[in-house]
């Protein structure tokens, strides 16, 4: 997985948010199954949800604090 997904800050969290990341992992075939965001907000602001059934990770997401 070499995908790395850019979100502004000011949605990250949001409705919406969870909302494409849960149609992102059923798109990827892991519908229905138990998901979990982890990672660090500091230095690199950098998360990958990880399907928990699975064990792999579905997508990575870096959190553009910058506002760029």
């Amino acid at each position: 997985m070499n995908e790395l997904l850019v979100v502004p800050a000011a949605g990250f969290g949001s409705d919406l948010f969870w909302a494409r990341l849960s149609r992102l992992a059923d798109e990827r075939g892991h519908l229905d199954h138990p998901r979990m965001l982890v990672g660090f907000v500091e230095p690199q602001n950098r998360y990958t949800l990880r399907c928990e059934r699975c064990r792999e990770p579905v997508v990575q997401l870096a959190v553009d604090r910058a506002g760029r």
